[in-house]
């Protein structure tokens, strides 16, 4: 059982968020910054590029228009030359990062770094662009730059931590959460990026005693006990991570996948009872396609009594109604068709089983079913028919022509019943068909 935990998704969210490293349209719009802004140009020439006097007239004009993106792009684009200061390229970036426009920025931000190779800001800001983008690998160096020129703090070393956990490199991952926690030690994103580390690195015992930690500071954190329950499922302590899904539904943050989770552990611990509640729970999120839906059924009808799982199918079927596909539909019918027969209703099941061959007659495992019930009735004749048809699906070869035999048996033909179970043999030979054949030939001689 796997459970995707939520951790990464929350870091990308930070990441997304993190465009208050780049400007923001507000901040734009505050003279203030502005000076703030200009300020940081040419004080220390090491790590950032000079603004002339008469570039620092086209800031003011960004300025005026700092709430409209597009205006100062424009802006900054008619402003920005190969002999223009790299802060126009660096501010240009950061517009064009703010608007979603990722690999225009990209591109910006190279240019700043060609114009002045040791702008430290351009470099972290070219890192988060490439995170945008989901592009790790790019991110990293850009990132592990910005932090030898620059120094670090508790949010760089976090992204380092977040590029080299999407890496798969855990052990750096690890190393970088827990400098980034020494500068933020509350930070919920560095936290669970620690967790996720330790988790993958399969240091178990030392999740749960930072977990303990973590859930004592904040209970209603949802994400802590999500991820103290995957140390729990890692070491096949079902009945603890059960307890931990339990709670983060109390919370109110479950979701579709982690129903669906909590619905197979009860599952393997043998209560398919207690499953029904979360697997309905997944219905209703409308997340659950028809398909595992109906493996969910299927993992249920071995285990649940016959009434239960009626309601479940009732479920699913008033769940998806008539967008089922036939394929959806005809497995679904064939369910319930088992299910009307393990409780002893057999009309309602051969008429749900003669639904699903008048709309697939080659759908072996009604077909089998309708030969065996009329067999048992002793309808001979329908129950071979059946049978025979069977004998055309590969996949229910074997097990037709044994039924065509019994029914060929039954009716004395004793030598066309040893030609079909020697068919069988021919697809797969098997000690106890030899053993039949032998038997009935003793009738013939």
């Amino acid at each position: 059982m796997k459970y995707i935990t939520l951790s990464l998704a929350l870091l990308l969210a930070h990441c997304a968020s993190a465009q208050s490293y780049p400007l923001s349209e507000n901040t734009w719009s505050n003279p203030q910054f502005v000076d703030r802004f200009m300020g940081t140009f040419g004080v220390d020439t090491e790590k950032s590029p000079s603004v002339s006097p008469e570039e620092g007239i086209i800031f003011r004009q960004v300025s005026q228009v700092g709430s409209n993106p597009s205006a100062a792009i424009n802006i900054l684009r008619a402003a920005t030359t190969t002999e223009s200061s790299g802060a126009f390229d660096f501010a240009l970036a950061n517009f064009l990062l703010q608007q979603g426009n990722i690999g225009s920025a990209i591109s910006s931000y190279n240019n700043a770094i060609r114009k002045f190779p040791n702008f430290g800001r351009a470099y972290k800001n070219l890192g988060l662009a490439y995170i945008q983008q989901n592009d790790y690998r790019n991110a990293l160096p850009n990132l592990t730059k910005s932090l030898e020129i620059l120094g670090g703090d508790g949010g760089l070393f976090g992204l380092i931590g977040f590029c080299h956990l999407n890496n798969k490199d855990f052990g750096p991952a690890l190393d970088a959460y827990k400098l980034a926690l020494v500068f933020e030690p509350a930070s919920r994103d560095w936290r669970l990026g620690q967790l996720k580390a330790l988790q993958n690195l399969r240091q178990y015992g030392e999740v749960e005693n930072i977990i303990y930690r973590y859930i004592e500071e904040r209970p209603e954190e949802p994400e802590f006990w999500l991820q103290q329950a995957n140390a729990f499922i890692a070491q096949r302590e079902y009945s603890q991570a059960a307890a931990n899904f339990e709670i983060v539904k109390m919370l109110g943050a479950a979701d579709r996948k982690m129903y669906v989770l909590l619905g197979d552990i009860y599952v393997s611990l043998n209560a398919p009872l207690l499953a029904l509640e979360p697997y309905e729970q997944a219905l209703a999120t409308g997340e659950v396609a028809p398909e595992d839906a109906l493996m969910l059924a299927k993992v249920l009808s071995r285990r649940l009594p016959p009434e239960a799982l009626k309601d479940f199918l009732s479920t699913i079927t008033s769940t998806f109604g008539t967008t089922l596909n036939q394929k959806n539909e005809l497995s679904l019918l064939t369910l319930k068709a088992g299910n009307a027969l393990s409780m002893d209703d057999r009309v309602t099941a051969m008429g749900l089983l003669s639904q699903v061959v008048a709309k697939d007659p080659l759908n072996g495992s009604a077909l089998l079913t309708l030969g065996s019930y009329y067999l048992r009735e002793d309808s001979l004749v329908k129950s071979l028919d059946y049978y025979e048809r069977a004998t055309k699906v590969e996949e229910v070869k074997i097990e037709a022509l044994l039924g065509t035999a019994r029914v060929l048996v039954k009716q004395s033909k004793f030598q066309e019943a040893i030609n079909r179970l020697k068919e069988a043999q021919m697809v797969k030979e098997q000690a106890f068909i030899a053993q039949y054949i032998n038997t009935l030939e003793k009738f013939i001689n």
